[in-house]
C-alpha cells in the first residue's frame, strides 16, 4: 500500500480541485492506496476541506500534524500542549509590536481570536491546552523576524512554520511529517509514502519522504523536492506506473 499526503491550498486546491485530479485520486484509492491532505489549517478550517472533497479522502492531517481525522471527520489522533498563559501573552505582545494582522489559539474547535486592534483577550484564560496557534503578519519580513524571536526566546515552548506572512504553531514536537508518520503507524503494509506541496511550510514533509513540488511552488520548495509535477494527476500517474 502506498500513501500520498498532499498540501491543500496552492497544491491540490489551485483555483479549485480539478476533475483530472479528482479522477486520479479515485484511481489511486481504488488500487488499494491511501490519499489524504496534510495542512497547516486549524481543525475548523480543515473540516471545510472534507466538505469540499466529501468521500474522496482517506485522512486529513491538520494543525500542522497535531490532529488527524479520517474521511468521515472523526479524530483518530491528536496531540495537545498545555498553555503557559503568561508566555502566550508575551508572545502575542511581540507579534503585535511586529505588526500582526490577526492571531488565534485553538483547542480542537474552540478558538480565541483577536486582530491587531484588539486588546489581549481574557478569553485566552478559558483554554488550558492548544492544538494550534496561528498568526498572520501583514508583512512577510515581520513573520520572519517573529520566527527568529521564537527561536531565540521560546524554543522550549514553541516552534513556528511559515507560509508567507502566515505562521502556524502546533504543539511542540508536532509537524507535517510527524503527523504523517503517526498516520502510517496505523498500518502494517505501507510500501512507500509520498508528499507534495508548494510552500515553505511543506518543506519538512518534503524532506522526510519521497517528494513532489507542483509547478507553481516556491523556488525553495522546488529545490528540496525530488520530483516536480504540473498537477496531482501527473504525480499519481508517475507513481502508479512505477517510474
Amino acid at each position: 500500500m502506498k500513501i500520498i499526503a498532499s498540501d491543500y491550498d496552492g497544491t491540490i486546491n489551485y483555483n479549485g480541485v480539478s476533475k483530472e485530479d479528482r479522477d486520479a485520486i479515485a484511481k489511486f484509492r481504488k488500487a488499494g492506496n491511501k490519499f489524504g491532505v496534510n495542512t497547516g489549517r486549524d481543525l475548523e478550517m480543515a473540516l471545510w476541506i472534507l466538505h469540499d472533497m466529501k468521500g474522496e479522502l482517506d485522512f486529513l492531517i491538520c494543525c500542522t500534524g497535531a490532529i488527524i481525522v479520517d474521511g468521515s471527520g472523526s479524530i483518530i489522533y491528536e496531540k495537545r500542549q498545555k498553555i503557559d498563559h503568561a508566555r502566550h501573552i508575551e508572545i502575542i505582545n511581540e507579534a503585535r509590536r511586529l505588526g500582526f494582522g490577526n492571531f488565534s489559539v485553538s483547542d480542537r474547535l474552540t478558538r480565541v481570536y483577536m486582530d491587531r486592534n484588539d486588546k489581549i483577550p481574557c478569553a485566552l484564560d478559558l483554554l488550558s491546552e492548544f492544538t494550534q496557534t496561528n498568526l498572520w503578519f501583514m508583512k512577510e519580513e515581520s513573520g520572519i523576524e517573529f520566527l527568529k524571536y521564537l527561536d531565540e526566546n521560546h524554543a522550549d515552548y514553541m516552534k513556528g512554520f511559515r507560509n508567507g506572512g502566515a505562521i502556524d504553531i502546533p504543539p511542540l514536537g508536532s509537524s507535517k511529517p510527524t503527523g504523517l508518520i503517526e498516520y502510517a503507524k496505523m498500518f502494517d503494509n505501507v510500501d512507500e509514502i509520498y508528499t507534495v506541496g508548494d510552500n515553505l511550510n511543506d518543506i519538512p514533509m518534503l524532506e522526510a519522504f519521497c517528494s513532489f513540488a507542483v509547478s507553481n511552488a516556491q523556488p525553495e520548495v522546488k529545490e528540496i523536492a525530488k520530483h516536480q509535477c504540473n498537477r496531482i494527476a501527473d504525480m499519481i500517474e508517475f507513481i502508479l506506473e512505477g517510474k
